[in-house]
């Protein structure tokens, strides 16, 4: 019960994936759009964990396929460092910055 105070419930964002094929689905993971959505986010969650102390935090319910994406406070900083590299990709250093300073805090 103990460790239960260290992952604090927080609005997980519920995600449906409507799909007929594998390829859709790999269609859907290459789009820009859910790609951005995606990664901002993971990164929302990951800020407001770090912030608070958490030992995980769920990103992410996919509720029709009964998934609940969850991190662990250990791979908090690989997956920061994952999404950096978008952030250089396209060329956002503020957001670069903001994200170094939360690996900092680690």
């Amino acid at each position: 019960m103990e460790k239960d105070t260290k992952t604090k419930k927080r609005e997980v964002t519920n995600i449906e994936l409507v799909y007929e094929s594998k390829e859709d689905l790999v269609s859907l993971a290459s789009k820009e759009e859910f790609i951005n959505f995606i990664l901002e986010d993971s990164l929302k969650s990951i800020s407001k964990a770090i912030e608070t102390n958490l030992e995980k935090v769920e990103l992410f319910n996919i509720f029709n396929l009964s998934l609940i994406v969850e991190l662990d406070k250990s791979k908090y900083k690989t997956v920061l460092e994952r999404i950096i590299q978008h952030y250089v990709e396209v060329e956002d250093y503020d957001k670069c910055i903001e994200i170094q300073t939360l690996i900092n805090k680690l």
